[in-house]
């Protein structure tokens, strides 16, 4: 074997594995990243069970809902459920539904 075979060798070997750890790298980047991302539609529907819980159960006790209250509060249960919210919010939004309106 010569010293231009034995070169190539070593610069396939260098090179192969300096691709590879480039790829790597960028593969683990983008698991990071999509890491944070479940990390924020996680918190965004622990705030938004909260806040639509925190409303609804308000409105509940007041008796009655304002129709721009209501619309509101459907539009954050929509917003969670896309979200790939559960169905926690689902008897505190059926008991916001059978609310009556109330003008103001």
């Amino acid at each position: 074997m010569g010293r231009i075979e034995i070169l190539q060798i070593v610069v396939s070997a260098v090179a192969g594995s300096g691709v590879t750890a480039i790829i790597l790298a960028l593969l683990q980047r983008k698991w990071a990243k999509d890491d944070k991302s479940d990390a924020i539609v996680e918190a965004l529907k622990v705030l938004m069970v909260d806040r639509v819980r925190y409303l609804g159960q308000s409105y509940i006790a007041a008796g009655s809902i304002r129709l721009s209250d209501k619309e509101a509060l459907e539009e954050m249960h929509r917003a969670y459920k896309a979200l790939g919210g559960n169905g926690h919010l689902n008897t505190i939004m059926a008991e916001v539904e059978d609310l009556p309106l109330r003008k103001g």
